[in-house]
Formats: C-alpha cells, structure tokens, sequence
C-alpha cells in the first residue's frame, strides 16, 4: 500500500502537478499584507522537482519537493504531499489522490503527528492534488475515472 517503490526513481526528477477542488484551498499563515484571491482557489498546475520521499509507518507515502514553475503564484516556494486514500498508486497509470501543503521553507517534522509541516514563513497553503508524470496521464487517468462513475451511475438508475 501507499506509493510504488517505482516512484522512487523520480527522486530529483520533475513530476506535474495538478491542483484540484476538494474542501477547497485554505492558507494557514497569517499574512500582514492582502494575497492575490487565488491563494483560496484552486491554483493551476505547476512542476515539482522531487528533492525527498516520505515514510509513514514504513510505508512510502508522499515526497517533498521545489516548484518550478515560471510566472507561477507558487514557483520556487516548497511542498509536500502524501496520499489521502489506501491503495497502491504511481506517477504512471495509478495516479494518486493527495494532501499537498505549500510554504516559503522546507517543511519540518512536526512533534505532534510525527509528521511534516510548515513552520514559518508565507505564505503556507493547503489543499487536493492529483500527480504524475505528465499532465496527459493525469488527463488520461480523469477520463477513465469519469467513465467509470458514469457506469455506476447508470446503473443506479437501471436499478430505480
């Protein structure tokens, strides 16, 4: 379960990510000054340069990593992410659902989950993001899904 040992060999290579609408995006940090409205929208997708995987438990789960992303609200800021649901996934053809966090600074192991997190700096943002290789196999992967809730939907219906 969690991510592939594949993924691995995506440490310090550049992987795409694609922000999307869950609950919403959210910023932790208290800015002084006003923050362009997309801060709290779902931000466009942007590359990620893996720097570190993360382990849960033994279990590999997430990575850190920079932006780079030119003329990007977020490029050269830091993020991590790890997966929001169970289940085996990749950056191919299992693309993953995750929380993903945003900061001016490397993340830092939090004392009370044992976990990482943004300490200080602006801004510190949070939300949902799919992630893969390339922006097609995201597209690729939300196609099939919609198929897929599509058949259940109809047959839903069939049923009433």
């Amino acid at each position: 379960m969690g991510l592939a040992k594949s993924c691995e060999d995506f440490l310090n290579n550049v992987v795409l990510v694609k922000p999307v609408y869950g609950w919403g995006w959210a910023r932790f940090d208290k800015p002084e000054i006003p923050v362009p409205a997309e801060i709290n929208g779902v931000p466009l997708p942007f590359n990620c340069r893996i720097t570190e995987f993360c382990y849960h438990h033994s279990e590999l789960n997430g990575a850190i990593g920079k932006i780079e992303a030119a003329n990007h609200i977020y490029d050269s800021l830091w993020t991590f992410f790890y997966l929001r649901v169970q289940g085996t996934f990749n950056f191919t053809d299992e693309i993953g659902y995750y929380n993903i966090e945003i900061g001016s600074h490397p993340p830092e192991v939090s004392d009370e989950k044992d976990w990482l997190k943004f300490t200080f700096g602006s801004p510190i943002v949070n939300g949902y993001a799919h992630i893969a290789e390339s922006f097609h196999l995201i597209k690729k992967y939300e196609t099939r899904q919609h198929e897929k809730w599509e058949i259940m939907r109809d047959a839903m219906i069939d049923q009433n």
